[in-house]
């Protein structure tokens, strides 16, 4: 009976195994067993669906007296480490009053596939404290261990016995040294094990392949490809594809890329769903998302999770947020995967970019449901942080990143971002501190993020500061912290700082041109602009972008050339930026603000479906600044048409071309739509425009009361009583119209206003003057010279 007991676990039978040894125990004839029966039994109770079988041969061991023999502690080690039971196992060992190689290897094994990679360290030292040796199993542990410790001390000690004692002639020992010096870090001394082998197999050369395209040394990564193929007679597996394809997407080699997909199809292997996937995520790193779709639908039947998050991916880093979102809302709803941190952490900036607040909050709720670890999982962290920054909600950012247990420089960067675009760009100063007390390093992006900073607070000592802390660390060599230098100092009208520092640097790009040329635009100085403009054409190796060419219409429309337009609209031909519609936009608003009205309603009617929103609002506006109100208002009419509803600012653009061409019954007509049929409340710019309006045709009194009302009525009542703009308007008005008693009042309230204001001085000195009131003329021509207030000088450009 005791033969058949073994015969059962030898033949995989273990429940007839255990049954039959049940069995002899409950017979009346039962005698003693053989101690030989036990190592096959415990085997059987370790491959049943639970342990208590185990612990009852356990328990009965030990009450025969069996439990300290050598053989049936090795079973029992064994079974308990496949139940998991690893103190027990560790239990059993201790208590064997003699322990050889088999009990140690048990264990180490045991350790080791479990994760208990100290354990194993601690074991093999007292292994070799009593002269044992391991076998290849326990080796291959603690190779392993010293890998995911990052130890390298010992790593290499456990390397110098293992040569020492001739285990340097098996190949898999010597891949588990080579992966042991990758994981560590130590890839040159990896690639010593691997040149010193006698003989190579295909994992040899495909964990070298793997790690050199993993650090980015794709050139590496390559030649020892070619090196495998040519040196040994060997055949590339799938392993191998999938380091040259991360190779390839990590430094954006489409063409590599390319002809190991063809090989892939050559040799069949693109059925595979790893290889699939992962050249889903090459092509997606190369910028060519349409190949990525097309593989990822066509190609890949029966998708993992990884797949659908190699394709959010690339939609997202790519721009692609609309598609992005939709492929993950796809996956949620077709597939029975759930989304995992990766899922999250890719889709997240897409609906931020989107501004859907919404889905990141319904988001948010489904990671906390799931149990995600936000607070630890960095990247997860960092990108609801950015997220909620991004989509305006501020509390909730800093709520999130409080909780992130280690935030790294990406995550600052995210919480200062968010700062900036919340206009608490005070705040993101005192983060910076708090990042440097924290003894997270900032990088490039966050130098970049804080010129923003100073620039927003309009804060030149700190923008300083901040200039210095970049020379001493060694920032300023960046180009995209050059370029936001320069910008911060144009910002504040540093001009001479801008160009000295352009000047000095010694690389630059198209955002560098563009940075000096918007500066110049937005300081006023259109000339300069062009200049610089002139002057990257000269360079030629700088291309001039859309943004260029916003910048340098927007000059030569201030300088108010005859031809200005016309040259840019030229230029734009020329590059291909025509198809634009920022670009065409524009260009449109030049030509309308240099009189070239017809020509700019050309364009118009040209752009096609090129044209948005702002298409026709500028349309409207242009109309209205050469006095064609009626053409502004039929826009209107037909701007709904083409599928757009006018907004705040259509109505804003609608009602000043209205006052210009004195079309005061359609402009009322408008303001009254406005509020009932599109629900849109009038806000500062309308009241002035409506009340700009009837000052010029001269209803003086209706544009006072429109003032009284909009204090009681409006919501920006009190802006309203306080805009010089508006008072400005009035007296403008009244002095054309001979009104001294509104006038009065209006220059009354004008001197509280705005007190420095030159324009509205002289305005008020005129009004005294046609009114023949010479004393408060001469009164207020001595506190004119006594403030020492000049008139700005105009400027006139003449092109020769």
């Amino acid at each position: 009976m005791y033969s058949l007991i073994k015969t059962f676990a030898g033949n995989r039978r273990f429940l007839q195994s255990v049954f039959l040894f049940k069995k002899l125990l409950l017979s009346p004839s039962w005698l003693k067993p053989d101690i030989l029966v036990f190592p096959p039994l415990i085997k059987s109770c370790a491959y049943l669906p639970h342990p208590n079988f185990g612990f009852l041969i356990h328990g009965y061991l030990m009450k025969c007296g069996f439990g300290n023999w050598v053989g049936v502690g090795n079973s029992l080690i064994r079974m308990y480490m496949k139940f998991g039971y690893i103190w027990d196992a560790y239990g059993v060992f201790e208590e064997m009053p003699i322990k050889d190689e088999d009990l140690f290897n048990s264990l180490v094994s045991g350790f080791g596939s479990n994760g208990f990679y100290d354990e194993v360290l601690v074991l093999f030292e007292q292994m070799l404290d009593v002269g044992l040796l391991p076998s290849l199993d326990s080796a291959f542990y603690v190779i392993m261990a010293c890998g995911e410790l990052g130890n390298l001390k010992k790593g290499t000690l456990v390397h110098e016995f293992l040569i020492e004692n001739g285990f340097d002639r098996n190949v898999s020992i010597l891949n588990s040294l080579i992966s042991m010096y990758i994981k560590i870090g130590k890839i040159d001394s990896g690639r010593r094990v691997f040149c010193d082998m006698p003989k190579r197999d295909i994992v040899s050369w495909n964990s070298l392949i793997t790690a050199y395209a993993r650090n980015g040394n794709w050139a590496e990564a390559f030649n020892l490809f070619l090196s495998m193929k040519s040196a040994e007679d060997l055949f590339p597996n799938r392993i191998t594809f999938l380091g040259l394809l991360l190779a390839c997407g990590q430094i954006g080699n489409l063409d590599l890329g390319k002809s190991i997909h063809g090989h892939l199809i050559c040799t069949g292997l693109i059925s595979d769903l790893r290889l699939g996937t992962a050249m889903v995520n090459m092509y997606a790193k190369c910028d060519r998302v349409e190949c990525a779709q097309t593989i990822f639908e066509e190609e890949l039947f029966d998708r993992s999770l990884v797949s659908w998050n190699s394709l959010i991916a690339g939609y997202s880093h790519n721009g692609y947020d609309q598609k992005a979102t939709l492929l993950y809302e796809r996956m949620i709803s077709e597939s029975n995967l759930k989304p995992d941190a990766v899922t999250f952490a890719n889709v997240v900036p897409a609906y931020a970019s989107l501004a859907d607040i919404r889905r990141i909050r319904s988001i948010h709720t489904f990671i906390v449901k799931k149990g995600l670890d936000m607070d630890g999982d960095v990247v997860l962290g960092t990108a609801m942080v950015d997220a909620y920054g991004k989509c305006l909600d501020i509390k909730a950012a800093k709520s999130l990143f409080s909780g992130i247990k280690k935030p790294n420089t990406a995550t600052w960067n995210a919480m200062i971002a968010g700062n900036n675009l919340n206009h608490h760009a005070d705040k993101s100063m005192l983060l910076f501190l708090e990042m440097l007390q924290s003894k997270v390093f900032p990088d490039a992006i966050t130098m970049v993020m804080l010129f923003q900073s100073c620039g927003e607070i309009g804060s030149l000592k700190e923008g300083t500061m901040v200039h210095c802390y970049c020379l001493s660390k060694g920032f300023s060599p960046h180009l995209t912290v050059g370029n936001a230098i320069i910008d911060m100092y144009m910002r504040f009208g540093c001009v001479k700082s801008s160009q000295l520092l352009f000047n000095e640097m010694s690389l630059k790009n198209v955002v560098t041109w563009n940075t000096m040329l918007f500066g110049y635009v937005k300081i006023g100085d259109s000339a300069m602009a062009m200049r610089v403009f002139r002057q990257m054409q000269s360079e030629n190796q700088y291309k001039p972008d859309s943004v260029t060419m916003i910048s340098s219409i927007q000059a030569s429309a201030a300088i108010l050339t005859s031809c200005g337009a016309e040259i840019a609209h030229g230029f734009i031909a020329k590059l291909g930026l025509d198809s634009e519609t920022l670009v065409m936009n524009s260009l449109i608003d030049a030509y309308a603000k240099t009189g070239f009205i017809e020509k700019a309603r050309s364009l118009f009617m040209q752009m096609g479906n090129l044209r948005d929103q702002s298409s026709w609002n500028i349309m409207i506006a242009g109309c209205g600044m050469n006095g064609q109100g009626r053409e502004a208002c039929e826009l209107v009419s037909h701007m709904e048409e083409d599928g757009y509803r006018p907004n705040s600012i259509t109505f804003t653009s609608l009602l000043s071309s209205c006052s210009h061409s004195g079309l005061i019954e359609e402009g009322c007509w408008y303001f009254d739509m406005m509020m009932r049929k599109y629900k849109i409340q009038p806000g500062l710019e309308h009241w002035t425009c409506i009340i700009d309006m009837h000052a010029r045709a001269g209803r003086l009194e209706e544009a006072y009361q429109l003032i009284e009302n909009g204090l009681h009525q409006n919501s920006d009542g009190d802006a309203l009583w306080d805009c010089d703009a508006v008072w400005g308007a009035l007296l403008s008005a009244c002095r054309m119209n001979m009104n001294m008693e509104l006038g009065l009042l209006a220059g009354e309230k004008l001197l509280k206003l705005a007190p420095d204001n030159c324009g509205y001085r002289t305005l008020l000195s005129n009004l005294y003057a046609s009114g023949k009131r010479w004393d408060e003329k001469a009164k207020l021509r001595r506190e004119f010279e006594d403030r020492r207030l000049m008139k700005k000088p105009g400027l006139s450009v003449v092109e020769m």
